[in-house]
C-alpha cells in the first residue's frame, strides 16, 4: 500500500476534486455532510477552534496494490485505523473511494485541527511514521508489502526524537509558547518528498526547492555523467547520502520517479545551478504547460458532449 500525504489551506477545493467523477464515492468519514458543499460548510466547525492555522487540510491517498483486494468496508476500516495511528483520534473526516480504473485508492479529507482540544494534530516525522503504519496495516490485513521509503530515507537520532518529544510535551502542557521545530535534515527530505510527488523532470525538481530557498549542487563529469548531487538550507549543507537513498542522484529516479534524461536536461541543470534566478523561469513555463494542457483536456471534453 502507498500512501501520499499533503497539507492545504482550503477544504472546498479539495472535495470538489475527490468529488469530480461520478464514480467517485463517498464511502465513510465521521461527518454528516454528503457531498463537497455540505462538507466544507461542515469542516468550519473544527477551523473556528483555531481560526490562526493556516494549513487547516489534511489529504492523504491511499493506493493498494494491484493484487489486493479490498472492498468499501476494509477501505473503511484501513482509513480508520491509518488516522487512529497518525494522531487524527478526534477529528472530522471523510473517505472518498476511487475505484474506477486499475488504481483503487482511496482519499481522506481530513482537519489537522482536534475538536476535543482545538490544537493541530502533531506533524513530525509524518512521512516516517506513515511508512510505519502502512507497513503495519499490510501485515494486519494480509496485504501485498511494499518496500517502505524508510530504508531510503534517513531516520532520526535518537536525541533529535527525544528533543521534539520533550518540546511537544511542553507546548502541548503550555509550558512553550511555539510547536516544536523540526530538524534541517527532516524540512529537507519533506521539500524534496513534495517536490517529487508528481514526477517531475530534474530541473524542474530543482527549480522548485531553488524558489523554496534551498541550493541544490550537483556535478558532471565532461561526459555529462552525474558525479553526485547535494543540497543546503540555512547554510547547512547536505549529501543525497547524508538524506537517504531516495534522495541521491541515482535514488531520486528510482525510489521518487524524478525523470531525468542525460541529454535534455544536463545542461539546463548546469544552468540551474549556476543561475538560481532562472528557476522562476522554468517553475512558470510548467505551470502555463500545464494550464494548456487542462485546456486543452477540457476542449476535447466539449467536443464528446
Amino acid at each position: 500500500m502507498i500512501g501520499k500525504q499533503k497539507k492545504g489551506r482550503g477544504f472546498r477545493g479539495l472535495l470538489d476534486y475527490v468529488e469530480q467523477d461520478s464514480d467517485d464515492t463517498l464511502i465513510g468519514g465521521n461527518m454528516f455532510g454528503q457531498n463537497a458543499r455540505e462538507l466544507a460548510k461542515e469542516f468550519k466547525i473544527s477551523r473556528q477552534l483555531n481560526p490562526e492555522v493556516e494549513r487547516a487540510v489534511y489529504h492523504v491517498s491511499l493506493s493498494a496494490a494491484p493484487d489486493d483486494c479490498i472492498d468499501k468496508e476494509l477501505w473503511k476500516e484501513i482509513a480508520q485505523k491509518y488516522l487512529d495511528k497518525m494522531g487524527f483520534d478526534c477529528n472530522q473526516y471523510a473517505i472518498y473511494r476511487h475505484s474506477n480504473t486499475d488504481n483503487d485508492h482511496i482519499h481522506i479529507v481530513a482537519s489537522r485541527i482536534r475538536l476535543d482540544t482545538g490544537k493541530v494534530v502533531h506533524d513530525g516525522w509524518d512521512y516516517l511514521r506513515s511508512e510505519k503504519v502502512l507497513r503495519e496495516i499490510e501485515k494486519d490485513y494480509d496485504l501485498f508489502q511494499v518496500k517502505s521509503r524508510e530504508k531510503q530515507q534517513k531516520a532520526p537520532s535518537t536525541g533529535q526524537i527525544k528533543r521534539i518529544e520533550r518540546e511537544q510535551f511542553e507546548y502541548d502542557n503550555g509550558l512553550r509558547q511555539t510547536p516544536p521545530e523540526k530538524p534541517i535534515k527532516e524540512k529537507l527530505q519533506q521539500a524534496i518528498n513534495k517536490a517529487t510527488l508528481d514526477n517531475p523532470t530534474l530541473p524542474l525538481m530543482i527549480a522548485r526547492l531553488q524558489i523554496k530557498g534551498i541550493e541544490v549542487r550537483a556535478g558532471f563529469t565532461r561526459n555529462g555523467k552525474s558525479k553526485g548531487i547535494s543540497y543546503c538550507i540555512d547554510e547547512q549543507a547536505f549529501s543525497g547520502t547524508n538524506l537517504g537513498a531516495a534522495y541521491t542522484f541515482n535514488g531520486l529516479q528510482k525510489h521518487l520517479g524524478v525523470d531525468y534524461q542525460e541529454e535534455r536536461d544536463s545542461e539546463s541543470i548546469k544552468k540551474l545551478i549556476s543561475n538560481p534566478n532562472l528557476a522562476l523561469e522554468i517553475f512558470k513555463r510548467h505551470q502555463q504547460q500545464q494550464e494548456e494542457l487542462k485546456r486543452q483536456k477540457q476542449k476535447s471534453k466539449g467536443f464528446e458532449r
